[in-house]
């Protein structure tokens, strides 16, 4: 079993290399004045987050900031309470390619649009969610402190490891970066 994730893993990675040299990014420094768009991406594990992934895309929008949210679900279904929700798209295990790859349309276009602004708000590695944050060209990449990642902004929240702890103090520190409108 071991041997077949790792096949997969390296299936998915070399066709995450490949795809990568498509991407031509130009980097800006943006926050919530400068903005005009945001992507949303996050790993839904319960409700609890879902409310605070929920609290910040109005937070966004009432900033004027175009937002699209989307999450994953580290199953084989959606659960129910997360269908329908006006402005949240959502994939899961069944919507990935044999390599662990996104494979829904809607996964693509959320990958391939150039936000001003995208917000990994995932708290755990998953290929897919890395996947998608490496393809995207978006020009101002923020998210959790790790190693060897493509933010362009990393919050440390070893002091507290939740969403709603990273929301907070992504909104502390993009409220307090100053920049020229373009």
């Amino acid at each position: 079993m071991k041997l077949i994730k790792d096949i997969q893993r390296l299936s998915g990675t070399f066709e995450l290399r490949r795809k990568l040299r498509q991407v031509n990014r130009h980097k800006r420094i943006y926050n919530f004045t400068t903005a005009r768009s945001a992507g949303v991406l996050f790993s839904c594990r319960n409700e609890e987050e879902f409310e605070a992934v929920k609290e910040f895309k109005q937070f966004l929008e009432s900033e004027a900031i175009d937002t699209s949210v989307l999450g994953f679900v580290d199953d084989q279904e959606i659960p129910d309470h997360y269908l329908l929700r006006k402005g949240f798209q959502f994939f899961c295990l069944k919507d990935l390619k044999w390599s662990k790859v996104p494979g829904a349309p809607f996964v693509t276009d959320f990958s391939l649009k150039p936000f001003d602004i995208l917000f990994d708000l995932s708290l755990e590695d998953h290929f897919p969610l890395n996947y998608i944050l490496k393809l995207n060209p978006a020009s101002y990449k923020v998210g959790r402190l790790v190693i060897h990642t493509e933010y362009d902004l990393m919050i440390d929240i070893e002091k507290e490891i939740s969403i709603i702890y990273l929301i907070e103090q992504i909104k502390h520190y993009l409220s307090i970066i100053h920049t020229k409108k373009p």
